[in-house]
């Protein structure tokens, strides 16, 4: 009789204490799916982050891309908005050291490192002058910051230095691209 008690008692223990391990060692992850709207200095955008694994995801967009023009090629100033297309696979590095640190995860709050790259178009482009935006692609490295504040709102800041390559006049040239947005989540 007491050798049962006693594995009872044990078998208890054991199962108490492994559910303690299992809920402190509960690791902090992207957000399953995240949609919304963003914008900022240079245009709007229409968004979509889907988790990959527990730090990788995967941001897709669709948006308007803002361009100014001007300067000695050009014989008066004006801007142009010309739709874009965008895959981003983001790397969320620090979610384990802001959880520890009791900052809030929630909506992918952390820092990251990402593969920027977006088509540009002339498909339905809108200028103050008649001008054409040229077919392109552009592929950034980014490191980013996103936080989430209020109930639906964030904000992101990036910053990454890339390659810009243009299908109609066969140019290539390095870019530096730069990032600040504000946005509403549904």
């Amino acid at each position: 009789m007491k050798k049962q008690t006693l594995l009872v008692v044990l078998l208890f223990a054991s199962l108490f204490n492994l559910n303690a391990q299992t809920d402190s060692e509960k690791q902090p992850s992207v957000e399953r799916n995240i949609f919304g709207v963003q914008t900022g200095l240079f245009g709007a955008w229409i968004y979509n982050e889907t988790k990959i694994t527990n730090q990788l995801a995967l941001r897709s967009e669709l948006g308007m891309d803002l361009a100014l023009f001007g300067g000695t090629f050009y014989p008066k100033t004006g801007i142009i908005f010309y739709p874009t297309v965008t895959a981003e696979p983001r790397f969320y590095y620090n979610l384990n050291r802001r959880n520890k640190l009791g900052k809030k995860t929630v909506y992918n709050s952390a820092n990251y490192f990402s593969l920027k790259t977006t088509y540009g178009s002339d498909a339905f482009a809108i200028s103050n002058y008649d001008v054409v935006i040229n077919n392109h692609i552009r592929v950034v490295p980014k490191y980013g910051l996103r936080r989430s504040f209020g109930k639906n709102f964030e904000m992101e800041f990036s910053a990454g230095i890339g390659y810009a390559y243009d299908f109609d006049l066969k140019l290539s040239d390095a870019i530096l691209d730069l990032g600040f947005r504000i946005g509403y989540r549904f």
